[in-house]
């Protein structure tokens, strides 16, 4: 069995979002993680006040090239991209894609969605980010916002879902899992995720925690990961990450606690099993 996942997205000094909650959650599964950073920020942006950078290019293809030297990706099996802001930094991602082709590539465009009132940065860079990275995914995992950015126009239906992915060539084969789905018949207090694997679409349904924070959508997409590295079935995966972020929340707003936290995730830990 894989020991080691590969995950490159963003990292904080303080807070539970990208890299710091995906490595915490795949180290919960007793998975070793390799994390490589895209951008270094003090917290979060839902912050008024943030400090910190991108990455720059040399530096994140120096650790790319690193963890190759030591053959750290012979013992994954799959490499997750997620909050990525310089197209050079993109095409690091979809290089390291290309150069380990045994690893099962895990989307997560991580550019915008409906909160916050569209994108994270500028259209272009998205857009930079769909073409690049995309055509090499097995496995995305948008939110409904950024799902229909990829679409190019809005849904509302499962039969909207369809034509619109009939129509777009880049999606062709993927494996689509749509969390946060905002769907017309979505029941107002139910969360649900969709599920796309060519023909089939399979829904998802949990109770939907009132209480808006950042990184539930980094921590989805890790413990699924985990989860099909511990050859659990997709199904299996998506359930399992669905309960344990339900949880997870239910928890935080009893304490009334707005952000995640150590705590808060370690809480439900054996969900996870």
């Amino acid at each position: 069995m894989p020991k080691n996942i590969i995950s490159i997205q963003s990292q904080v000094a303080s807070g539970y979002v990208g890299n710091n909650i995906a490595g915490f959650a795949i180290q919960l599964h007793g998975i070793d993680l390799t994390l490589l950073p895209t951008v270094f920020l003090s917290a979060h942006t839902g912050h008024p006040v943030i400090f910190g950078e991108a990455i720059s290019p040399a530096l994140l293809s120096d650790l790319v090239k690193g963890i190759g030297a030591i053959n750290i990706p012979a013992d994954a099996a799959y490499l997750i991209s997620g909050f990525c802001n310089l197209p050079d930094n993109i095409d690091i991602i979809a290089n390291a894609v290309i150069q380990y082709p045994h690893l099962k590539f895990v989307y997560d465009p991580v550019f915008g969605d409906f909160h916050c009132g569209g994108l994270y940065f500028e259209e272009e860079i998205a857009t930079y980010s769909v073409n690049k990275l995309l055509p090499l995914a097995h496995i995305l995992t948008p939110n409904h916002w950024e799902l229909e950015f990829i679409l190019k126009r809005p849904f509302s239906t499962l039969e909207d879902l369809k034509t619109a992915l009939g129509e777009t060539a880049l999606l062709e084969n993927k494996t689509i899992i749509l969390t946060s789905a905002n769907l017309a018949d979505t029941p107002p207090d139910v969360m649900e995720v969709v599920l796309i694997q060519g023909e089939r679409i399979a829904r998802f349904h949990g109770p939907k925690i009132p209480l808006e924070t950042t990184g539930t959508g980094d921590l989805f997409t890790a413990i699924l990961t985990s989860q099909l590295t511990l050859q659990k079935s997709l199904d299996e995966a998506i359930r399992i990450a669905m309960d344990f972020i339900n949880h997870t929340l239910a928890y935080m707003q009893a304490a009334n606690e707005k952000e995640l936290s150590a705590a808060a995730l370690m809480k439900h830990l054996h969900l996870l099993k």
